[in-house]
């Protein structure tokens, strides 16, 4: 059994911190064997968490903390989620010769003070360009800074006509490109290149939905993801775009389900319409469990 020093830090005030990137690095070898033996990832989950402990006891003499445990657990299932996603992507590319990119975000945090930098890394997606006074994006842009969104788990964008001088390069080279990027993010999936490679870049019309992804939806967070729907739903009724917003969890209790299928989104209330606020909900187990997610986009 793997046992590094590096998976556990003890911080200035005493507390034994779970390092869970190190722990899923240093395992990834693994967790792909797992995965391509179709074990669910509530087995590998299980199966990170129990090694997580053993090594904890072994070394501390006792069993790490539920809570830091816990977010550790989160990050594992995001990283599992966002190697699928970009293998499920990877074949849509490839079969239909789209040029589909899901991909997470950084956090979203206050700007520098002086640093001329949105807070919300959503809106950082797109074109300088396209918020100057004769674009679309110029409808929110006297409130922009004022915008304060909490980064969605994953974005999927569509890249069309990405042809023009004015963008990048080529269809083709930016097809190569973002599929060169997705295989990358597939075996490495805690780093943010994606993002990086299309900040400022993106145009409206390319974004097509958010997504929220949960190992499970606890009743004092359940509205996290709801607010980020509403903001994203109302800056797109704005701006005359009909982005979805879809939740992803490996546990759905009927709560959630009755929540995520009825809910307004906000500006649908002042508008006296019934505007969908969540657009689907999705139970993760496997990787086809994500299939029909994507599909939903072409």
């Amino acid at each position: 059994m793997i046992s590094n020093e590096s998976w556990f830090t003890v911080t200035k005030k005493g507390k034994i911190q779970i390092n869970s990137v190190t722990i899923y690095q240093d395992l990834s070898s693994e967790i792909v064997n797992k995965l391509e033996q179709n074990l669910s990832v509530s087995e590998i989950i299980d199966w990170l968490r129990s090694t997580t402990r053993e090594n904890f006891s072994r070394k501390y003499g006792k069993n790490p903390e539920v809570g830091a445990l816990n977010n550790a657990t989160g990050r594992w299932n995001e990283f599992i989620a966002t190697t699928l996603f970009s293998e499920i992507v990877l074949d849509f590319n490839q079969a239909t010769e789209s040029c589909i990119v899901i991909f997470p975000l950084p956090n979203s945090r206050v700007q520098t003070e002086g640093v001329n930098e949105t807070y919300s890394k959503f809106l950082s997606l797109f074109n300088n360009n396209d918020f100057d006074a004769r674009e679309t994006l110029a409808r929110i842009a006297p409130f922009q800074e004022k915008i304060f969104l909490p980064s969605p788990d994953y974005i999927i964008a569509v890249l069309r006509d990405w042809a023009k001088p004015s963008t990048l390069k080529g269809d083709r080279e930016i097809r190569a490109s973002v599929q060169s990027l997705l295989e990358k993010q597939a075996k490495e999936p805690n780093n943010l290149d994606i993002y990086g490679f299309l900040q400022g870049k993106l145009h409206l019309e390319d974004v097509k939905a958010a997504v929220s992804l949960k190992t499970s939806n606890r009743p004092d967070r359940r509205y996290q993801p709801l607010f980020e729907a509403a903001i994203i739903k109302a800056i797109g009724y704005v701006l005359q775009q009909r982005w979805k917003y879809y939740m992803v969890a490996s546990e759905l209790t009927s709560m959630d389900r009755t929540i995520f299928r009825t809910a307004i989104a906000p500006h649908g209330i002042a508008l006296e319409e019934d505007f969908k606020l969540v657009d689907g909900t999705f139970l993760y187990k496997c990787k086809a469990d994500l299939v029909p997610l994507i599909e939903t986009i072409l």
